[in-house]
């Protein structure tokens, strides 16, 4: 292999730390492929057994996701950048699919030869965990953005002819919606009421439900509206606002703040809807461990809301119930979502983590797992 190859190496971030001799040593284990445009160089759910860098050419990344009806593009890549590597390092699956969007040619690592290189050179791997921390967040950055843009077309509200009643009602039950969707043709009006994505009351003029729901599935036009519900952990009245002391008033906002960026992050790299999911089934665990406790409400769509109006301050019952709250939607968004490792309980904020600890919220965080 020439100097030329030997510099192309370089310009990868993933063998940028590797001295000439090793560099020399990769090069002798590449061999050149060649793709048409349009071909398909790796499909996504193939089992991954090399890993490229693009010599020349332009390549798309993208991936399906059940509502959109085209492929959803991840990143566009070209000369000096690389793919393949997540499933060689994972060994799970191809995770997207990569075609040529014009001839293209590339070098390539078979697995074989990229598991001994790994394993021979340490700062390989270092340098690849930073590189998979950086890449998943950006490709769960792009599937949010993309989650979110399709969430507008058909919310909160919308014409019935431009998506139909029955992909409305779908939309509810996938997205684990807690709150109402109302009908309007007219003077009639029709009101759905979900509780985590199930039908819990149809109401429609006098009509028993059955009919209700067949009259309104002949509806053609008209127009629709997506409520989704505040979270209750207890149901009390807000209508007087409580009086706190500077301190307290303090510490509920470090806590808002904190709670507002960890959900941001969820949605970050899990997408709204497994979120969604995670804070429904967070919330009903919350209500079998709890009898009581002060309110706080928590809405995410279509809007992150977060209501702490009800807490006079952060006692031991309010922490105690905010700690054992995320550690369980972490430890379902765990299960669920690849890349969880990488989040992080603290926050960015040192003042809001300085405020966490006089109250010994982390620990409490640690210790919450053995409740759930």
């Amino acid at each position: 292999m020439n100097n030329e190859i030997i510099q192309e190496l370089k310009k990868v971030p993933l063998f940028s730390s590797l001295s000439k001799q090793e560099l020399e040593l990769l090069s002798e284990k590449l061999d050149m492929v060649q793709f048409k445009k349009d071909d398909v160089i790796i499909r996504e759910g193939d089992l991954g057994d090399c890993f490229y860098i693009i010599k020349s050419g332009t390549v798309r990344v993208e991936t399906q996701i059940e509502e959109m009806q085209h492929p959803v593009v991840l990143a566009r890549l070209e000369s000096g950048d690389y793919f393949g590597e997540m499933a060689l390092i994972t060994g799970e699956p191809r995770s997207a699919t990569v075609i040529a969007e014009t001839d293209v040619d590339l070098w390539r690592l078979l697995k074989s030869d990229f598991d001994t290189l790994i394993m021979n050179n340490p700062q390989i791997t270092l340098s690849l965990t930073h590189m998979l921390s950086h890449r998943l967040m950006k490709t769960n950055k792009t599937l949010e953005q993309t989650e979110l843009q399709f969430l507008k077309k058909i919310q909160p509200t919308g014409r019935l002819e431009d998506f139909g009643l029955i992909r409305i009602l779908n939309f509810a039950e996938q997205n684990a919606l807690t709150g109402k969707i109302i009908l309007q043709k007219a003077k009639d009006e029709a009101v759905f009421e979900f509780e985590k994505g199930q039908l819990q009351k149809l109401s429609y003029k006098d009509m028993e439900e059955d009919e209700a729901l067949d009259e309104l599935l002949q509806w053609r036009e008209g127009r629709f509206q997506i409520k989704p519900a505040f979270w209750d952990i207890i149901s009390e009245d807000l209508n007087d606002m409580p009086v706190r002391t500077k301190e307290a008033e303090q510490s509920v906002r470090a806590f808002e703040k904190y709670l507002r960026e960890k959900l941001r992050e969820f949605v970050r790299f899990a997408g709204s809807r497994s979120t969604q999911v995670a804070l429904n089934k967070s919330m009903h665990k919350l209500r079998t461990l709890f009898d009581h406790g002060e309110l706080f409400k928590i809405q995410l769509l279509p809007k992150l809301k977060i209501d702490f109006s009800g807490v006079e301050q952060f006692g031991e019952k309010e922490i105690l119930i905010l700690s054992v709250f995320l550690n369980y939607m972490v430890r379902y968004l765990q299960q669920e979502v690849i890349g969880m490792e990488f989040w992080e309980v603290h926050s960015t904020d040192e003042e809001v983590n300085a405020e966490l600890d006089k109250h010994d919220f982390f620990t409490l965080f640690e210790q919450a797992g053995e409740l759930v």
